[in-house]
């Protein structure tokens, strides 16, 4: 069967998608091997985690200029063969100082990376006019899935962090030379002269930043605190309570391949609306029951729920006129990602003093807020992408 054009350049955005997820999927996996091997303590291992997101986030803020200047194809060209060579120098690391050090550049290559195959997957969409988005995110989620088995049958051969880091990401790079040739150009925004005289950031793209913000913060109060929930306050075993963010992640995954052909089915609105809907009654049901078993069906129904919502910001946000699709996916990734990096530490706070059964009542209002906010997201009864058949 001949491949289309628009598969091969799909297959081959999926395969920078898979990148970043395999590197952070392996990285977390081999942190105890990590901490042992360089003989930093938790209050250090803390500390590097921290300086990995802040440098993260400083790459972010700053790759929308990189990319306007040498285009997302050129940016990612580059930067996804040196994230696949830094990570092992994290695994060579032999103090502390040295890991932070490692985890800096990780993190600063990682953001050029996600907002570069952001913009990319973006414009396969303005190309072909079909969705594309929240499969290559669901690519990202199947990389970490797969660095962590990867991290686990490494650990399980006693093989250090260096040889497990440099063996998978040595293959990952085998395929590199047949991805890069389908990359997309760069094509210049909708009415991009608006942007160049006025200067502003339209409305619609600081609100999908926003709910992009409550979606990050939701998705990653699951994986801070689920599993210590369902310890701590649900009474369930530590084998019971370690399948929370497996469980989520699971249906998240299924949700993601199954979001860019609901988007052209349904449209938008109705998908933002059911699946916050979704999300908000798998919370509730996690905090109100006491069976662990039904709390991990509530997970696993938070996972579905909020799986396509985050790919239909960026495409969105990435498809409005006046600015160009380097500059949305930024911005989306950076207000995204810092409630990732400021809420879960927040709600620990917010435990300590009233309880983490209680403090997690602040998801489901997260959810309502989803729900809420995907009311602008009416206008349009399928999205522009859906052109031609999936």
């Amino acid at each position: 069967m001949k491949l289309t054009a628009f598969t091969k350049a799909r297959a081959a955005c999926s395969y920078f998608f898979a990148g970043p997820g395999l590197v952070y999927g392996m990285f977390t996996s081999r942190m105890p091997a990590l901490s042992m091997q360089t003989g930093a303590d938790e209050a250090q291992i803390g500390l590097i985690l921290l300086s990995f997101g802040v440098a993260g986030m400083v790459s972010l803020a700053a790759s929308a200029w990189l990319i306007d200047r040498f285009t997302s194809r050129t940016v990612l060209r580059l930067t996804a063969p040196l994230l696949c060579l830094a990570l092992p120098l994290a695994g060579l690391a032999s103090s502390p100082l040295q890991l932070g050090f490692a985890c800096v550049v990780v993190g600063l290559i990682m953001g050029f990376v996600d907002v570069s195959m952001n913009t990319q997957s973006i414009q396969i969409e303005r190309a072909f006019f079909r969705p594309c988005v929240s499969t290559m995110h669901a690519c990202y989620s199947i990389g970490g899935v797969l660095g962590s088995i990867a991290g686990a049958f490494f650990a399980g051969l006693g093989a250090s962090p260096f040889l497990n880091f440099s063996c998978v990401l040595a293959l990952y790079l085998c395929l590199y030379p047949f991805a890069f040739p389908f990359m997309q150009a760069d094509e210049s925004s909708k009415n991009e002269g608006e942007e160049s005289r006025s200067g502003r950031i339209p409305l619609f793209v600081l609100l999908c930043g926003i709910l992009a913000t409550v979606a990050y913060s939701a998705e990653g109060s699951v994986a801070e605190w689920g599993s210590l929930l369902l310890f701590t306050v649900k009474g369930a075993s530590e084998f019971t309570s370690a399948l929370v963010f497996g469980a989520f992640c699971t249906t998240m995954v299924l949700g993601r391949l199954m979001g860019d052909r609901l988007r052209c089915e349904f449209g938008d609105f109705p998908l933002l609306l059911s699946g916050a809907s979704l999300a908000f009654v798998g919370m509730v049901l996690v905090l109100l029951s006491s069976w662990p078993a039904l709390c991990l069906f509530g997970y696993a129904l938070m996972g579905l729920g909020l799986a396509p919502i985050v790919p239909v910001f960026f495409s969105r946000a990435g498809n409005t006129p006046g600015i160009t699709p380097g500059k949305t996916s930024a911005i989306v990734s950076f207000m995204g990602y810092s409630g990732v990096l400021v809420f879960p530490p927040s709600l620990g706070w917010l435990a300590h003093n009233i309880g983490l059964g209680t403090a997690l009542l602040v998801i489901p209002v997260l959810c309502a807020l989803l729900a809420a906010g995907s009311w602008p997201f009416r206008t349009d009864e399928k999205p522009a992408t859906c052109g031609g058949a999936f």
